[in-house]
């Protein structure tokens, strides 16, 4: 028997083997075939000629069964056969769709009565449910087809038609009032004044008729009468009878005689043909949809949201999909889309929405200009001065906030990301919207160059301090200012600098900003120092209004302290390269895939994740046309020497490896060498315990002991041995 079958094989050529996708695709392509013809015999003649009789038959046969709708069923058929092709790599089209119009379809067909089909569906319904059930019905049929056809939820759907209605609506009732009521209305109003413009003519006649009359006679000049009354009294006459303008000047203080004239936007200058690149966004949705189906993760995108540097591609996925297997994607996303910079960033969820974000940076980004910040609606509606320009977020709407909520900020990013055009954007903010009655600024550039353009303006409390010695003297100053404001607070009964302001017969209190430009400087040379006074400032100063606003290229631990990181909350984070960097920041990842030059990434207190936003720009010639504007329009700068005149402490440590000379003794090393030399040991965490100092000055300690020949180098994790003994153990020893 198997003999019979292998020469039956032999035999035959051909084997009938054909599997489930091939009858498919002939089904397909039978169906395809039969629209195309449904479709070509609409385009024959209405009595046949010759050839072609079958299309006419079909054509007949269409027109009878379905009536002026018989058009529309060979694309239903060409639609379904498109899904006998349908594939996880190709998929022409989708079922919601070919569904959605087959129910539109035969909804229509019920509801006008078109050929026998739709008699037959009418009949059927008015039947069971009485004309007017049959029309409800076939009117539910015909909305529901709607929603399945255009894949969306039924509220979205009610809300769209309402605003469709809406506009219909707005849009007869404006061509109405354009076309009829608007050059009725116009016509009265020029009646109107016509007829006033009359009653004042015959007015002012009737007075000057009087005038002559009851006054004396005419003056005569070179033959011609004139009136007694000239037109120049006449037009002064007419302006007594208008209410006087009353301008009052804005008042630097009580003190200061002089009028405040804030700077106009004209200052700021628009770039032209600024427009976003943002590629081929239906591509793009496709590209994210199919990429994440081969890895088996049903999703689609619901909405994209265009911003000036990276579109995000809002992803619905579903339920019970693990959002660590999206998130794990993003460079075989990356690598699908052909991103500029080679990579993506995914916000897992979006904050408020149940939607997964893919962010990809646009081909061009846009420019956000100073200008358009300060022009949009959220700062003309807002009065607080300390409102700053943070920029516009990933949908492009502006976003701002005040300092006092912050109501401290630290900023860092590496070099050229764009923290100093944030500092400018801020400062020339308070210049451009308040006094210096209202507040005052401390602005410390240790590199020299950047903030140095706004001395000799009014708002500054001291010329921009370059030196690190005046830098921890202006520290120590606003720490006695802080001090002050709380004691005249108790004094009056009030809690922050708010309430003061607003009690009568005080001399009002301005807000206090003060701007480091470069954190890593100055703690470079007093770590200790400046990390306690700033500590104590962020701790303590927000109810008194003084606010701290620090920037730094370096955002390592011995920079950014744990400790003033516990009381700075509020962080913006530009370009990194690392994510160490970026942990160091906002304590996660994501800055190391900002794109530069303004997209930074926004942690308020209250969110526990970062915002991504597209800073603002002024460029180096408007800051320049605006300090000059204030220079010339306002009064002189008056200087409080205070601030850079604190007694500086001799326990400043300079090292020798920056300044060349000789490490000063700590005030507690002769108290740290007694303590050694009884233990017979030396180590940092000894000093730390019995002197209840931080591990870093610990360690300056023994490093200064090492360097006088006290105590040996550090071993690992070993003590220090003790080398030689101080002069009074030595004599406490012999005895």
């Amino acid at each position: 028997m198997p003999r019979r079958r292998s020469i039956i094989r032999s035999i035959l050529p051909i084997h009938f083997n054909i599997d489930e996708q091939t009858i498919f695709k002939i089904i397909g392509l039978f169906l395809l075939g039969m629209g195309v013809i449904m479709i070509v015999s609409f385009t024959q003649p209405a009595t046949p000629e010759g050839s072609g009789i079958s299309i006419y038959l079909f054509n007949n046969l269409l027109r009878r069964e379905f009536g002026a709708l018989s058009i529309f069923f060979p694309i239903i058929v060409i639609l379904f056969s498109f899904h006998f092709f349908n594939t996880k790599r190709v998929k022409f089209i989708r079922p919601n769709v070919t569904f959605g119009l087959l129910i539109i379809f035969i909804s229509l067909l019920g509801l006008f009565g078109l050929g026998e089909k739709g008699r037959l569906i009418s009949d059927n319904l008015t039947f069971y449910f009485s004309p007017v059930g049959a029309v409800l019905v076939l009117l539910i049929s015909f909305f529901i087809g709607l929603i399945v056809f255009l894949d969306t939820s039924v509220d979205a759907f009610l809300v769209y038609l309402f605003k469709l209605t809406q506009s219909v609506v707005v849009f007869f009732s404006s061509l109405l009032y354009r076309r009829a009521i608007k050059p009725l209305l116009t016509r009265r109003s020029q009646e109107k004044e016509k007829k006033v413009h009359e009653k004042n003519i015959n007015s002012k006649t009737q007075l000057i008729e009087d005038k002559f009359v009851g006054e004396g006679p005419l003056s005569m000049k070179k033959g011609r009468p004139t009136s007694s009354i000239s037109s120049f009294q006449m037009a002064a006459e007419t302006e007594k009878e208008r209410p006087p303008k009353i301008i009052k000047p804005l008042v630097i203080s009580q003190k200061a005689p002089f009028s405040w004239v804030f700077p106009p936007m004209s200052i700021l200058s628009d770039i032209e043909e600024n427009q976003a690149d943002y590629g081929d966004i239906k591509k793009n949705s496709a590209i994210i949809e199919q990429t994440l189906d081969s890895f088996s993760i049903r999703a689609r995108v619901e909405e994209v949201n265009r911003g000036p540097t990276v579109t995000q591609y809002a992803i619905a996925i579903a339920m019970g999909t693990k959002l660590s297997r999206i998130t794990a994607l993003a460079n075989n996303l990356a690598l699908s889309l052909a991103t500029p910079t080679g990579q993506v960033r995914i916000e897992a969820p979006i904050p408020g929405r149940s939607l997964v974000g893919i962010e990809i940076p646009n081909l061009k980004p846009e420019i956000v200009t100073q200008k358009r910040i300060l022009s949009s609606e959220i700062f003309s509606t807002n009065d607080d001065p300390l409102v700053v320009p943070l920029g516009l977020d990933v949908s492009g709407k502006p976003v701002a906030d005040s300092i006092s909520r912050m109501p401290h900020v630290l900023i860092a990013g590496a070099t050229g990301s764009g923290k100093s055009v944030l500092l400018n954007s801020w400062i020339s903010t308070f210049l451009f919207r308040t006094r210096p009655d209202q507040l005052r600024l401390i602005l410390v550039d240790p590199k020299r160059v950047e903030l140095s353009v706004y001395n000799d303006i009014p708002h500054l409390l001291a010329p921009v301090i370059v030196d690190s010695e005046k830098i921890i003297s202006a520290l120590k100053w606003t720490v006695a200012e802080m001090e002050a404001r709380y004691k005249l607070f108790a004094q009056y009964g009030v809690r922050n600098i708010d309430s003061y302001n607003q009690l009568e017969e005080v001399e009002k209190k301005p807000y206090i900003v003060f701007v480091i430009d470069e954190l890593a400087d100055l703690m470079i040379f007093a770590p200790s120092e400046a990390e306690e006074l700033i500590t104590r400032i962020a701790q303590m100063a927000r109810a008194t209004g003084i606010h701290l606003v620090l920037a730094t290229q370096r955002p390592s631990v011995d920079v950014i302290t744990g400790l003033m990181k516990a009381n700075i909350p509020t962080r913006i984070a530009f370009n990194v390269s690392s994510m160490v960097d970026s942990r160091v920041i906002i304590d996660s990842p994501g800055a190391e895939k900002l794109l530069g030059r303004g997209d930074m990434l926004y942690l308020p207190p209250d969110r526990a994740k970062p915002i991504r936003i597209q800073g603002p720009f002024i460029s180096e010639k408007e800051v320049h046309n605006l300090v000059k504007f204030l220079r010339e329009k306002n009064p002189p700068v008056n200087y409080t020497q205070e601030i850079t005149d604190q007694e500086i402490n001799s326990r400043l440590e300079i090292g020798t490896s920056l300044s060349g000379g000789k490490t000063e003794r700590d005030p507690l090393f002769d108290k740290a060498l007694e303590i050694v030399m009884q233990q017979d040991k030396a180590s940092a965490s000894l000093l730390q315990r019995r002197l209840s100092i931080g591990y870093a000055r610990a360690a300056r300690i023994l490093d200064q002991m090492e360097a006088e020949g006290y105590v040996g180098p550090a071993e690992g994790s070993k003590p220090r041995d003790v080398i030689k003994r101080h002069p009074e153990e030595k004599s406490n020893l012999q005895r």
